[in-house]
């Protein structure tokens, strides 16, 4: 019988390690996943390249967001900055709704998966291929396959504030960021000079966007370095964003305008149910096989007498 299990188990094992290993195989990742998150931010700026003056083709398919032309071909308008569409910061509550669908799927997806999306295969109305050249695509690719987060992780989804300490952050942004932000977070003007914004403005009102652009940086000036660049943990993005949002704002009613009634449904980070299942099968197994040796110690031992010594037939 312990022969069985022992032969069960390494057959299982060798199985589960063949499976690790074609997913090693297949998930590959191609492209830079940093400029892809850059290109995911604005591919417009990124590329260089002319977008429609008339609305996504897909656009006209809801009602609810009453933005028209460039912004429309943007992936943020569509599938949001915390990367979950409909389900996260742009609800039915937020004044960007659309409804669409977010992406964490394509998270731990294949390549191949991932690429239908661009090329019409999937969708003829999401085709990117005369905008995007091959190395658009991988790098857009390899960002949605590897670098989205779950954002609840640091963000409180209701009030939008960092989950992170804004202690640990003054070090982070002094050293990184007050050089072109300023100490006080107001040597630039994100808004206009009837309206201004300063960078704690930003990162309260909608402080998915800020994570996006701390952790991949800006297209519009390659000056902002990327957190992903430097090595950064993401409890220290929330550390810097958390410092940010306590500086100085020039709009202090304004809040941020995603705040979300229910909670937004949480996607998995990867697609591991093969791993999973087959590691509860030899955890089981394992168990299986402990729980038989200890039955067959206590057998033996009930076969004992008291003295510990065998019984022997004269």
């Amino acid at each position: 019988m312990r022969r069985i299990l022992a032969f069960t188990f390494f057959a299982l094992l060798s199985m589960l390690c063949l499976v690790a290993a074609g997913r090693a195989w297949t998930g590959q990742v191609l492209g830079d996943p940093v400029r892809g998150g850059r290109i995911y931010d604005n591919w417009v700026s990124m590329t260089g390249r002319t977008v429609p003056e008339t609305s996504h083709p897909l656009w006209d398919t809801q009602d609810s967001n009453r933005r028209t032309g460039a912004v429309t071909w943007l992936c943020t308008e569509c599938h949001g900055w915390d990367y979950k569409g409909a389900d996260g910061a742009y609800g039915m509550f937020s004044n960007h709704y659309t409804g669409f669908t977010g992406i964490m799927g394509m998270v731990g997806a294949s390549q191949q998966d991932v690429l239908v999306w661009f090329n019409g295969t999937a969708n003829t109305a999401h085709d990117f291929s005369s905008y995007f050249d091959a190395t658009d695509v991988m790098d857009l690719v390899a960002f949605l396959r590897t670098r989205q987060i779950d954002t609840n992780l640091m963000i409180d989804q209701f009030t939008g504030r960092s989950l992170g300490d804004p202690q640990r952050g003054v070090d982070l942004y002094e050293g990184t960021c007050a050089e072109c932000h300023g100490e006080d977070g107001a040597r630039i003007n994100f808004g206009t000079e009837d309206e201004p914004l300063f960078l704690a403005d930003m990162t309260v009102v909608d402080p998915w966007r800020s994570v996006h652009k701390i952790r991949f940086g800006t297209p519009v000036s390659r000056l902002m370095p990327a957190t992903e660049e430097l090595g950064w943990s993401l409890g220290r993005v929330a550390d810097v964003l958390a410092y940010a949002q306590t500086l100085q704002r020039a709009n202090p009613s304004l809040r941020p305008f995603s705040a979300v009634a229910t909670g937004p449904v949480l996607e998995s980070q990867g697609r591991v149910a093969p791993l999973v299942w087959a590691s509860v099968v030899l955890l089981l197994i394992v168990l299986a096989g402990a729980g038989y040796d200890y039955y067959q110690q206590r057998s033996l031992a009930a076969r004992r007498p008291a003295n510990g010594k065998p019984n022997r037939k004269h």
